[in-house]
């Protein structure tokens, strides 16, 4: 198991999914407080709620990347759009081999590159979406940490 996600593993006990998982690592980089952030996230589980829409990690990634971004006014960055484009651009070539960027395809491609089933039905467990989470929150760091995001935000 990944070592991000055994830090990570009181949220995964509470039910949080993928996208509430970022942001739980992201307010560890922010002081603000949004109580109704989290709560808003949960929108994004699941391919928007087994809809067969985006894996939360890429739009859950564009989220906290806009937040991240945001001034204490909460004016958006002038690179949000550049910044949010880079995150996507690398998480669709990541998945690329997994068929699209739908949760359910990134969950069985994922399943099948460890070769474990997938649930029937259900959401992939959080044991086999860590890997790529981890590297999901390197990439949000990494774009984090060259666009100066902790200084821009002053």
């Amino acid at each position: 198991m990944n070592a991000l996600l055994l830090d990570l593993l009181p949220y995964v006990r509470q039910g949080y999914c993928c996208s509430q998982l970022m942001l739980a690592l992201a307010k560890q980089l922010d002081d603000r407080e949004n109580s109704g952030l989290m709560c808003a996230m949960r929108g994004l589980c699941h391919g928007l709620g087994q809809a067969g829409g985006p894996c939360g990690l890429l739009t859950g990634g564009a989220a906290i990347l806009a937040w991240l971004s945001s001034d204490k006014e909460e004016e958006p960055h002038p690179m949000i759009d550049a910044m949010v484009h880079e995150y996507a651009s690398w998480f669709m070539e990541r998945t690329h081999d997994y068929g699209g960027v739908e949760c359910e395809r990134v969950a069985a491609g994922l399943a099948s590159s460890a070769g474990t089933p997938l649930p029937e039905g259900g959401m992939p467990p959080m044991d086999l979406c860590g890997d790529l989470l981890a590297e999901c929150w390197e990439k949000l760091l990494d774009i984090y940490e060259s666009y100066d995001l902790a200084n821009a935000r002053s």
